[in-house]
């Protein structure tokens, strides 16, 4: 991957139904800076704004700050809502800012803590997924 973030939906994926958001560095560092903008207030981010989007692998996913956190759920016609607090939204963008202070890819679970556990699991990856996983993945 080069410049990109590429967001989709894996049936099973670690055991569970999941969102893979896997990221290069300029990826990483434009997620950080969105999460940044969610915790300073921002009402809600449309990801197909994100400037790396690969057109490719991605899904409608719109981020809420909300007064809870209820996670990240597939709503209407194969559209995804990701609401969570801005304390949580702030949660999300320090694991990211400690992955490439640490200067290692890897992995991080963006668990909102869901009091009904109906949200969807989200895995955040920097460098860590090959593109063959991509090809195969079931937007």
């Amino acid at each position: 991957m080069n410049k990109k973030i590429c967001i989709g939906f894996f049936e099973d994926f670690s055991g569970e139904d999941s969102i893979l958001i896997s990221v290069d560095i300029y990826g990483l560092l434009e997620m950080e800076a969105i999460f940044l903008k969610l915790a300073d207030g921002l009402a809600d981010f449309n990801f197909s704004e994100l400037n790396l989007l690969d057109k490719v692998f991605r899904i409608n996913l719109i981020a809420y700050n909300d007064t809870q956190n209820t996670g990240l759920r597939r709503t209407a016609n194969g559209q995804y809502e990701w609401r969570a607090t801005k304390a949580k939204w702030n949660e999300f963008r320090e694991k990211l800012t400690g992955m490439y202070r640490n200067g290692k890819g890897g992995h991080h679970y963006l668990d909102t803590d869901s009091a009904d556990n109906g949200d969807l699991q989200v895995v955040f990856s920097w460098n860590e997924y090959s593109m063959s996983l991509w090809e195969t993945q079931s937007n």
